[in-house]
Protein backbone atom coordinates (compact mmCIF):
# COMPACT_ATOMS: atom_id res chain seq x y z
CA UNK A 1 0.00 0.00 0.00
CA UNK A 2 1.42 3.34 -0.85
CA UNK A 3 2.07 5.64 2.20
CA UNK A 4 0.20 8.93 1.96
CA UNK A 5 2.92 11.15 3.66
CA UNK A 6 1.49 14.68 2.38
CA UNK A 7 -2.28 13.97 4.00
CA UNK A 8 -0.87 12.12 6.76
CA UNK A 9 1.05 15.22 7.75
CA UNK A 10 -1.82 17.24 6.76
CA UNK A 11 -3.81 15.34 9.50
CA UNK A 12 -1.29 15.59 12.11
CA UNK A 13 -1.17 19.21 11.62
CA UNK A 14 -4.63 19.05 12.53
CA UNK A 15 -4.83 17.21 15.35
CA UNK A 16 -2.37 19.33 17.26
CA UNK A 17 -4.59 22.60 16.14
CA UNK A 18 -7.81 21.17 16.87
CA UNK A 19 -5.96 19.79 20.52
CA UNK A 20 -5.18 23.66 20.77
CA UNK A 21 -8.79 24.66 19.83
CA UNK A 22 -10.05 22.15 22.17
CA UNK A 23 -7.85 23.22 25.26
CA UNK A 24 -8.62 26.74 24.99
CA UNK A 25 -12.18 26.19 24.84
CA UNK A 26 -12.25 23.89 27.75
CA UNK A 27 -10.27 26.59 30.15
CA UNK A 28 -12.60 29.13 28.82
CA UNK A 29 -15.24 27.94 30.18
CA UNK A 30 -13.83 26.69 33.42
CA UNK A 31 -12.70 30.17 33.89
CA UNK A 32 -15.68 32.08 32.83
CA UNK A 33 -17.22 29.50 36.07
CA UNK A 34 -14.71 30.29 38.58
CA UNK A 35 -12.70 26.91 38.48
CA UNK A 36 -8.85 26.60 37.16
CA UNK A 37 -6.98 25.83 34.38
CA UNK A 38 -7.26 22.34 33.25
CA UNK A 39 -3.71 20.65 34.46
CA UNK A 40 -1.68 20.08 31.78
CA UNK A 41 2.33 18.55 31.75
CA UNK A 42 4.79 19.96 30.45
CA UNK A 43 4.90 18.05 26.87
CA UNK A 44 1.12 19.41 26.25
CA UNK A 45 2.04 22.68 26.81
CA UNK A 46 4.45 22.93 24.84
CA UNK A 47 2.23 21.00 22.01
CA UNK A 48 -0.16 23.94 22.29
CA UNK A 49 2.57 26.51 22.13
CA UNK A 50 3.94 25.10 19.43
CA UNK A 51 0.33 25.26 17.35
CA UNK A 52 0.73 28.97 18.12
CA UNK A 53 4.61 29.85 18.20
CA UNK A 54 5.45 33.03 15.75
CA UNK A 55 7.42 31.57 12.57
CA UNK A 56 9.60 34.09 11.06
CA UNK A 57 12.69 34.11 8.57
CA UNK A 58 12.70 38.06 8.24
CA UNK A 59 11.90 40.52 10.72
CA UNK A 60 12.16 44.60 10.42
CA UNK A 61 11.18 46.90 13.24
CA UNK A 62 11.13 50.22 14.58
CA UNK A 63 10.95 50.31 18.42
CA UNK A 64 10.77 53.05 21.19
CA UNK A 65 13.03 52.28 24.07
CA UNK A 66 13.27 53.20 27.61
CA UNK A 67 16.04 51.89 30.22
CA UNK A 68 16.27 53.10 33.69
CA UNK A 69 19.61 51.85 35.22
CA UNK A 70 22.08 52.77 38.54
CA UNK A 71 23.67 55.11 36.30
CA UNK A 72 20.62 57.02 35.42
CA UNK A 73 17.70 57.13 32.65
CA UNK A 74 17.68 57.51 28.86
CA UNK A 75 15.02 56.92 26.18
CA UNK A 76 15.90 56.44 21.95
CA UNK A 77 14.55 54.52 18.74
CA UNK A 78 15.79 51.83 17.34
CA UNK A 79 15.35 50.29 14.13
CA UNK A 80 15.97 46.61 13.97
CA UNK A 81 16.44 43.87 11.39
CA UNK A 82 16.88 40.36 11.64
CA UNK A 83 17.81 37.29 9.57
CA UNK A 84 17.08 34.33 11.47
CA UNK A 85 19.79 32.15 13.23
CA UNK A 86 22.10 34.61 11.04
CA UNK A 87 22.77 38.27 11.69
CA UNK A 88 21.08 40.85 14.09
CA UNK A 89 21.29 44.59 13.08
CA UNK A 90 20.13 47.83 14.80
CA UNK A 91 20.34 51.43 13.83
CA UNK A 92 20.02 53.86 17.77
CA UNK A 93 19.11 57.05 17.54
CA UNK A 94 17.86 59.73 20.19
CA UNK A 95 14.57 61.11 20.32
CA UNK A 96 15.89 63.48 17.59
CA UNK A 97 16.21 61.39 15.23
CA UNK A 98 20.14 61.59 14.47
CA UNK A 99 21.74 58.07 14.72
CA UNK A 100 24.36 57.65 17.46
CA UNK A 101 25.51 53.91 17.61
CA UNK A 102 24.64 51.00 15.51
CA UNK A 103 25.19 47.14 16.12
CA UNK A 104 25.72 44.08 14.19
CA UNK A 105 25.49 40.62 15.82
CA UNK A 106 26.01 37.23 14.26
CA UNK A 107 25.74 34.26 15.53
CA UNK A 108 29.93 33.99 16.85
CA UNK A 109 30.48 38.18 16.83
CA UNK A 110 29.82 41.15 17.93
CA UNK A 111 30.49 44.62 15.97
CA UNK A 112 29.63 48.23 17.99
CA UNK A 113 30.56 51.29 17.13
CA UNK A 114 29.44 55.01 19.08
CA UNK A 115 29.15 58.18 17.50
CA UNK A 116 28.45 60.16 20.09
CA UNK A 117 30.17 63.12 20.78
CA UNK A 118 33.39 63.03 22.76
CA UNK A 119 32.69 59.42 22.83
CA UNK A 120 33.16 57.80 19.63
CA UNK A 121 34.48 54.49 19.33
CA UNK A 122 34.35 50.47 18.11
CA UNK A 123 34.41 47.53 19.39
CA UNK A 124 35.01 43.88 17.29
CA UNK A 125 34.96 41.04 19.60
CA UNK A 126 32.66 38.26 21.22
CA UNK A 127 29.31 38.21 23.37
CA UNK A 128 31.47 38.40 27.14
CA UNK A 129 31.65 42.47 26.68
CA UNK A 130 27.80 42.55 26.26
CA UNK A 131 27.08 40.10 28.80
CA UNK A 132 29.14 42.35 31.02
CA UNK A 133 27.44 45.56 29.85
CA UNK A 134 23.57 43.73 30.36
CA UNK A 135 25.16 41.84 33.53
CA UNK A 136 23.80 38.67 32.38
CA UNK A 137 25.35 36.18 29.92
CA UNK A 138 23.95 36.64 26.94
CA UNK A 139 24.33 35.34 22.85
CA UNK A 140 23.23 35.37 19.85
CA UNK A 141 20.28 33.21 20.14
CA UNK A 142 19.66 34.79 23.73
CA UNK A 143 18.77 38.04 21.94
CA UNK A 144 17.24 36.78 18.92
CA UNK A 145 14.51 35.15 21.56
CA UNK A 146 14.14 38.14 23.27
CA UNK A 147 13.68 40.36 19.99
CA UNK A 148 11.58 37.84 17.91
CA UNK A 149 8.89 37.12 20.47
CA UNK A 150 9.68 33.54 21.50
CA UNK A 151 10.60 32.22 25.00
CA UNK A 152 14.46 32.31 26.13
CA UNK A 153 16.36 29.72 26.67
CA UNK A 154 13.38 27.31 26.42
CA UNK A 155 14.58 23.71 24.86
CA UNK A 156 11.70 21.97 23.73
CA UNK A 157 13.66 19.38 22.37
CA UNK A 158 15.93 18.49 25.11
CA UNK A 159 14.51 20.24 28.26
CA UNK A 160 13.54 18.73 31.50
CA UNK A 161 10.34 20.79 32.51
CA UNK A 162 7.70 20.29 35.51
CA UNK A 163 4.23 21.98 34.68
CA UNK A 164 2.33 23.97 37.00
CA UNK A 165 -1.05 25.99 36.62
CA UNK A 166 -0.37 29.76 37.99
CA UNK A 167 -4.18 31.78 38.15
CA UNK A 168 -4.69 32.11 34.62
CA UNK A 169 -0.96 30.79 32.69
CA UNK A 170 0.81 27.68 32.76
CA UNK A 171 4.55 27.80 34.08
CA UNK A 172 7.04 25.18 33.01
CA UNK A 173 9.68 25.35 35.75
CA UNK A 174 13.01 23.57 34.36
CA UNK A 175 14.41 20.72 36.63
CA UNK A 176 18.07 21.93 38.14
CA UNK A 177 20.70 20.04 39.64
CA UNK A 178 20.63 18.89 43.87
CA UNK A 179 22.67 22.28 44.61
CA UNK A 180 19.92 24.40 43.56
CA UNK A 181 17.61 22.68 46.63
CA UNK A 182 20.57 22.52 48.92
CA UNK A 183 20.47 26.62 48.55
CA UNK A 184 16.83 27.66 48.40
CA UNK A 185 15.58 24.38 50.56
CA UNK A 186 12.68 23.69 47.83
CA UNK A 187 13.01 20.80 45.22
CA UNK A 188 11.72 21.27 41.91
CA UNK A 189 8.74 19.44 42.12
CA UNK A 190 7.78 20.97 45.12
CA UNK A 191 8.67 24.57 43.27
CA UNK A 192 5.31 26.64 42.88
CA UNK A 193 5.68 29.32 40.09
CA UNK A 194 4.98 32.19 42.26
CA UNK A 195 7.71 31.33 45.02
CA UNK A 196 10.32 34.19 45.38
CA UNK A 197 13.89 32.10 45.35
CA UNK A 198 16.28 33.26 47.86
CA UNK A 199 19.48 32.05 49.87
CA UNK A 200 18.20 29.63 52.54
CA UNK A 201 21.69 28.46 54.22
CA UNK A 202 24.24 30.35 56.39
CA UNK A 203 26.50 32.31 54.10
CA UNK A 204 29.46 30.29 55.06
CA UNK A 205 27.95 27.20 53.87
CA UNK A 206 26.85 28.69 50.54
CA UNK A 207 29.89 30.04 49.59
CA UNK A 208 31.67 26.51 50.38
CA UNK A 209 28.79 24.95 48.12
CA UNK A 210 29.41 27.93 45.45
CA UNK A 211 32.71 27.47 45.17
CA UNK A 212 32.08 23.78 44.32
CA UNK A 213 29.87 24.39 41.69
CA UNK A 214 29.63 25.31 38.14
CA UNK A 215 27.51 28.67 37.46
CA UNK A 216 24.75 26.76 35.22
CA UNK A 217 24.53 24.20 38.47
CA UNK A 218 22.29 27.10 40.84
CA UNK A 219 20.56 28.26 37.63
CA UNK A 220 16.24 28.08 37.83
CA UNK A 221 14.25 29.22 34.98
CA UNK A 222 10.79 29.65 34.53
CA UNK A 223 8.52 29.96 31.92
CA UNK A 224 4.87 31.04 31.85
CA UNK A 225 2.23 30.54 28.79
CA UNK A 226 -1.18 32.35 29.04
CA UNK A 227 -3.67 29.80 29.67
CA UNK A 228 -5.97 30.70 26.79
CA UNK A 229 -3.91 31.30 23.87
CA UNK A 230 -0.52 29.93 25.24
CA UNK A 231 1.00 33.17 23.88
CA UNK A 232 4.78 32.68 26.36
CA UNK A 233 4.24 35.80 28.63
CA UNK A 234 7.21 35.71 30.91
CA UNK A 235 10.07 34.14 30.90
CA UNK A 236 12.31 33.99 34.22
CA UNK A 237 15.96 32.86 35.29
CA UNK A 238 17.31 32.74 38.12
CA UNK A 239 20.61 33.01 39.25
CA UNK A 240 21.86 31.46 42.23
CA UNK A 241 25.53 31.89 41.76
CA UNK A 242 26.14 34.96 40.86
CA UNK A 243 22.94 36.38 42.98
CA UNK A 244 20.93 37.72 40.15
CA UNK A 245 17.95 37.36 38.03
CA UNK A 246 16.10 38.17 35.35
CA UNK A 247 12.34 38.05 34.33
CA UNK A 248 10.96 39.03 30.46
CA UNK A 249 7.45 40.15 30.27
CA UNK A 250 5.76 40.49 26.81
CA UNK A 251 2.17 42.25 26.45
CA UNK A 252 0.15 42.53 23.57
CA UNK A 253 -0.16 40.23 21.38
CA UNK A 254 -1.06 40.79 17.81
CA UNK A 255 -2.12 38.11 15.57
CA UNK A 256 -0.48 37.77 12.38
CA UNK A 257 -0.31 35.42 9.00
CA UNK A 258 2.65 33.73 11.08
CA UNK A 259 1.28 33.32 14.37
CA UNK A 260 0.87 36.26 17.58
CA UNK A 261 3.82 38.46 17.90
CA UNK A 262 3.56 40.46 20.97
CA UNK A 263 4.06 44.57 20.92
CA UNK A 264 5.65 45.12 24.18
CA UNK A 265 8.59 44.40 26.53
CA UNK A 266 10.01 45.15 29.83
CA UNK A 267 13.06 43.42 31.35
CA UNK A 268 14.42 43.47 34.53
CA UNK A 269 17.74 42.72 35.93
CA UNK A 270 18.30 42.65 39.36
CA UNK A 271 21.67 42.19 41.05
CA UNK A 272 23.23 42.81 44.36
CA UNK A 273 24.81 46.15 42.89
CA UNK A 274 21.31 47.60 41.52
CA UNK A 275 18.38 46.58 39.31
CA UNK A 276 18.23 47.37 35.03
CA UNK A 277 15.44 47.67 33.64
CA UNK A 278 14.43 48.27 29.79
CA UNK A 279 10.89 48.88 28.48
CA UNK A 280 10.30 48.94 24.60
CA UNK A 281 7.28 48.86 22.69
CA UNK A 282 7.04 48.42 18.57
CA UNK A 283 5.84 50.96 16.59
CA UNK A 284 6.41 49.21 13.22
CA UNK A 285 6.80 45.96 11.90
CA UNK A 286 7.35 44.40 9.12
CA UNK A 287 7.76 40.03 8.22
CA UNK A 288 9.57 38.15 5.42
CA UNK A 289 11.28 41.10 3.73
CA UNK A 290 14.57 40.43 3.07
CA UNK A 291 17.07 43.28 4.90
CA UNK A 292 20.77 44.30 4.12
CA UNK A 293 22.96 45.21 7.54
CA UNK A 294 25.18 47.54 6.62
CA UNK A 295 27.91 48.32 8.62
CA UNK A 296 31.10 50.77 8.30
CA UNK A 297 33.48 51.96 11.04
CA UNK A 298 34.17 55.27 10.76
CA UNK A 299 37.47 56.70 10.38
CA UNK A 300 39.52 57.88 13.42
CA UNK A 301 37.28 55.94 16.00
CA UNK A 302 39.07 54.17 19.06
CA UNK A 303 39.29 50.75 19.17
CA UNK A 304 37.69 49.34 22.94
CA UNK A 305 37.51 46.44 24.47
CA UNK A 306 34.05 46.80 26.24
CA UNK A 307 30.90 48.95 26.10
Amino acid sequence: MKVRWPHILSQCLLGIFIAASLTSCSNEKRLAKGKPLRNLNANQVLTNYDAVEFQWDWIGMKINVEVDAPEGSQSFKATVRMAKDSAIWMSISPALGVEVARILLSPDSVQFFSKIPGNKFFYTGNYEALSDWADTPLDFRDIQSILGGKPMGLDKENGKYIARTDAQRYALTGKYKRPVKRVIGINDNALSPEDSLNIQMPLRRYERLRNRSEDQDLLIQRHWFDGLTFDPVQDQFNDLYYQRSLTLNRSEFEATENGRFPRAFDVLIQTIDGDLTLDWDISRIRFGRAYDFPFTIPENYEQRTGF
